[in-house]
């Protein structure tokens, strides 16, 4: 069935915020119109949990693989971050989108869940992505 197309939006520029020394991207002309701040449908973070088993390698090359616009530096700096925390912030998309990704990782052995993007506080900060907190009053 048709996907979660629509919205204009201008090239294909990849656009990125560095805070807290996590890199959050948001990418390719689909999700382009889907702004941090007007989501026109609500956004889903992908999120990649530590396990104890896989290599940097192999992680980095999974990641690479599932989701194709990710590069090996980025996959690396997910490795990072999760490796640290226990969790990072793979990337943000709309539901079903989010879903194929989640699924696409989980194939590879490893462990991903997905998240509404008004479940962690802040405007998309990118804190290394997720803690279970439901977000206060805004």
């Amino acid at each position: 069935s048709g996907g979660g197309g629509g919205g204009g939006g201008g090239g294909a520029e990849i656009s990125k915020s560095t805070k807290k020394g996590l890199t959050t991207i948001v990418i390719d002309k689909t999700e382009e119109q889907l702004d941090q701040d007007e989501t026109p449908e609500e956004q889903w973070r992908v999120v990649l949990h530590n396990d104890e088993v896989h290599t940097f390698n192999y992680v980095i090359q999974s990641l690479c693989k599932v989701i194709g616009t990710l590069d090996r530096k980025r996959a690396f700096d997910i490795c990072v971050v999760t490796h640290g925390t226990g969790k990072a912030t793979i990337t943000k998309s709309w539901k079903e989108q989010a879903m194929k990704y989640c699924l696409g990782m989980q194939r590879q052995g490893l462990t991903a869940s997905i998240a509404p993007e008004n479940r962690f506080t802040g405007d998309g900060d990118g804190d290394g992505g997720g803690g279970g907190e439901p977000g206060g009053e805004q």
